[in-house]
């Protein structure tokens, strides 16, 4: 099964970079909307045969990446957040010699960073894409759309392959990892397959 993806290619402070204008909108997880966007390709097909529909364009990029980043904001302050109350609540007990079951805890304490780490990384990928550190300053930030490219992903088994039969790792992760993703892959796969 091939999809053509489109991608709005947009500069921002003099720099060009292009998102995935359909699964952006597709994905579970906030986060997961940081790793579609890529550096701009100029190799990439500026037309194609039958691609998915556009969920963002040029009139809603700007609202879009400024929402996405204010949450992964929040959402990278909370999940610290949690993992530090985790760690503090454990080693009180810890200290007064209350069993709270070592292990529980151990596995607790890994998710809750796994989750850190991914928001804070998420951060950082838009931080350096939209040249920004903080909410605020997304006010005088001068995002440009530009044109539209096309990049061909194929579904084989569980990983998904570019045009040119190279594994790529960005949305092969995806598909493990984000259900929203994952389920609109296949719904698309199902669609593909009963026309």
């Amino acid at each position: 099964m091939r999809i053509e993806v489109p991608y709005l290619v947009f500069e921002v402070r003099g720099r060009r970079f292009m998102i995935d204008a359909y699964f952006s909108r597709k994905v579970e997880k906030v986060e997961h909307v940081s790793v579609l966007i890529r550096k701009f390709d100029g190799n990439l097909p500026k037309d194609a045969e039958n691609p998915l529909p556009t969920l963002i364009n040029e009139e809603t990029i700007g609202e879009f990446l400024t929402t996405t980043f204010e949450k992964i904001y929040e959402v990278s302050g909370r999940t610290l957040d949690e993992r530090l109350s985790h760690m503090r609540k454990w080693n009180v007990l810890r200290i007064l010699g209350i069993p709270t079951g070592f292990q529980r805890q151990k596995e607790k304490d890994e998710v809750l960073a796994k989750e850190s780490r991914e928001a804070l990384l998420a951060l950082s990928l838009l931080q350096e894409v939209l040249g920004v550190k903080k909410p605020t300053e997304l006010r005088d930030m001068k995002l440009r759309p530009v044109e539209w490219r096309y990049y061909t992903i194929e579904l084989k088994g569980d990983e998904i392959y570019n045009k040119k039969g190279k594994k790529d790792p960005v949305y092969t992760e995806l598909l493990k990892r984000d259900s929203g993703f994952r389920q609109t892959l296949y719904a698309l796969e199902y669609s593909q397959q009963a026309t």
